[in-house]
């Protein structure tokens, strides 16, 4: 059995971060599935997924962090936006998680993020496929 949705998420300027793991727990209880996978795809070139702890001063951090490994004010040869494309790469479009009786199997503080990198927020397309039997 196969059951795929599009989430919209609306982001804000980069560096910044949105939780998009209860929009996915709940593509996986529509899905009806209890034993699989979840494919999480993002279709984007300056944002990238991630799984790893909510904690506010924890993602102040990381975004801390992506301004600093490739600084915006730099001089490139991309125009416009080049360190949001270098940070993007730095993570994953895409994450598979395993589902177990109809959850997702995560870890106690994990959560799926999606960072944004771009110079602008905007509404990002992730492409969740959850694929198994009921």
């Amino acid at each position: 059995m196969l059951y795929r949705k599009v989430l919209l998420a609306k982001t804000k300027r980069g560096p910044s971060s949105v939780d998009l793991t209860q929009a996915i727990k709940d593509v996986v209880k529509e899905s009806g599935i209890e034993q699989g996978l979840c494919h999480v795809y993002l279709k984007a070139t300056t944002a990238g997924l991630a799984i790893n702890e909510r904690d506010l001063l924890l993602l102040k951090d990381m975004e801390r962090f992506f301004s600093k490994l490739v600084p915006e004010d730099r001089l490139y040869a991309h125009p416009e936006n080049a360190f949001s494309h270098i940070r993007a790469s730095l993570l994953k479009q895409s994450l598979v998680i395993p589902v177990e009786k109809g959850e997702l199997v995560l870890g106690t503080w994990q959560s799926i993020l999606l960072f944004e990198f771009d110079v602008h927020g905007r509404e990002r397309e992730v492409v969740v496929t959850v694929i198994g039997s009921d």
